[in-house]
């Protein structure tokens, strides 16, 4: 069953961000995080295949092993779709400077955990990325706090966590998540990508 949370994404908490450090590396021998799970606050992904050719929005890719708090299941992603900002969504930010000639994508996966056990947490978004109509790579954009234009069903990796509880995802659980990536502001977005490490080729899905 897919459930979404949208309340503590609405929520305003003093508005500011920044973007993520790096962008995730969309060379042909791949990028982005290592692949090798890790305990405590961050997960990894691994059973990586060869990257399918030809994948399209709404079309599964290879299924993945993602692993935190020791505990490893096996996740089918899904991405569904593409929402474009606009420049002037980024004004509020009050940084003229950095966020200058960008804008923001959302883009959508609908994640489903088919098998292995029971995960935390999972990073389901931790690999993905976008491949801009220019051939480079969006940056993962980190708000502290939120952006009013963000779409309303636009729920971030822990869609479904309740305040007090665990979020854990058991198989079958289905759900769609969202998060924001940064890009120029004349580009448009030709690829949802997923990192497979650093030796193989990124899993890609045409924006069409």
């Amino acid at each position: 069953m897919s459930t979404q949370r949208t309340t503590p994404y609405r929520r305003r908490m003093g508005l500011a961000a920044l973007a993520a450090l790096t962008a995730v590396s969309l060379a042909a021998c791949g990028g982005g995080s290592g692949k090798k799970g890790r305990s405590g606050g961050s997960g990894g992904s691994s059973g990586a295949s060869e990257a399918p050719k030809d994948l399209k929005l709404g079309q599964a890719g290879p299924v993945q092993e993602i692993t935190k708090y020791k505990k490893t299941g096996k996740f089918s992603l899904t991405p569904t779709k593409v929402t474009l900002g606009k420049p002037a969504d980024l004004d509020e930010l009050k940084d003229e400077k950095k966020y200058k000639d960008l804008k923001v994508a959302w883009i959508y996966v609908k994640a489903e955990h088919v098998g292995g056990s029971a995960v935390k947490q999972p990073m389901v978004m931790s690999d993905v990325s976008g491949e801009t109509s220019a051939g480079r790579p969006a940056t993962k954009f980190i708000l502290i706090g939120d952006l009013s234009s963000r779409p309303s069903d636009c729920v971030g990796n822990d869609g479904t966590k309740s305040l007090g509880g665990d979020d854990i995802w058991k198989k079958g659980e289905t759900r769609t998540v969202c998060e924001p990536y940064l890009i120029p502001a004349d580009a448009t977005l030709k690829a949802v990508t997923y990192s497979q490490g650093y030796y193989k080729e990124p899993i890609k899905w045409a924006v069409r």
